[in-house]
């Protein structure tokens, strides 16, 4: 996402419009969907380094200085690195819901920047256009546009953002919806009195997806009622009986 200068310096709008949106907007929907943000305050992400990583890079490319000759090959380099370890920090934690959504949308923008060198943005009428290490104007050779900084927002925000700034907002709301209910297990369990195993001709089918122990022993002994029910001679060992015990 690109935030462009404003002529006649009347200062910046911060680069981060559609990130700022979507944690607004779920600061909001928590409360009214009656979540809790003690319940999002206690979410666990795994490798929470790449996380810090990739954007502390990130930060660091914005105030520290690089020279202009080296912001497509030094300065590219490091902003590609961010963006893997920030795709690796959203794969180790791909199975909260709405992680997903924040993978495609950074991978979206690391796509078009790894073809652009930099991130191509469209300038509103009326504002300036600037090149740093991340963003540039649009040229007429770039390709795969259709994912740059093309959507503008005039005054009095006057950015520009692109389609991965917008599903990676999605996949923060959602983040922050899902994560701020309370998680269910889903548990398959059977009725009291029910063996977890059923006998079926000369095989015994056991039922591993329930909860608590299973007595083998009991299962044998349903084997051996069948067996004798079907006249079939039962030629198991005694020291199988002994299984478990």
């Amino acid at each position: 996402m690109r935030a462009a200068r404003l002529r006649d310096g009347d200062g910046t709008v911060p680069g981060v419009l559609a990130y700022l949106v979507a944690i607004l907007i779920a600061v909001v929907i928590v409360p009214l969907t009656h979540g809790r943000f003690d319940r999002l305050a206690r979410l666990r992400f795994a490798r929470p380094w790449l996380f810090v990583a990739g954007v502390g890079i990130q930060i660091a490319l914005e105030f520290v200085p690089i020279s202009r000759d080296r912001f497509e090959d030094l300065g590219v380099a490091l902003l590609l690195a961010s963006y893997v370890a920030l795709l690796a920090f959203c794969i180790s934690n791909i199975r909260m819901r709405g992680m997903e959504l924040i993978a495609i949308g950074i991978a979206l923008n690391a796509l078009v920047i790894a073809l652009n060198v930099g991130m191509p943005y469209r300038v509103a009428d009326g504002l300036t256009r600037e090149t740093t290490v991340k963003h540039r104007p649009l040229r007429p050779g770039d390709v795969a546009t259709v994912l740059a900084d093309r959507i503008t927002v005039g005054a009095p925000v006057s950015a520009a953002i692109s389609v991965g700034d917008i599903v990676l907002a999605l996949g923060i709301v959602e983040l922050a919806y899902a994560g701020s209910r309370r998680r269910r297990r889903v548990e398959r369990t059977r009725p009291r009195g029910v063996p977890p195993f059923e006998t079926t001709g000369e095989r015994t089918i056991v039922d591993l997806t329930t909860t608590g122990e299973i007595d083998l022993r009991a299962a044998e002994v349903a084997e051996d009622q069948a067996d004798a029910a079907a006249g079939t001679p039962t030629t198991r060992s005694s020291a199988s009986r002994t299984r478990g015990s």
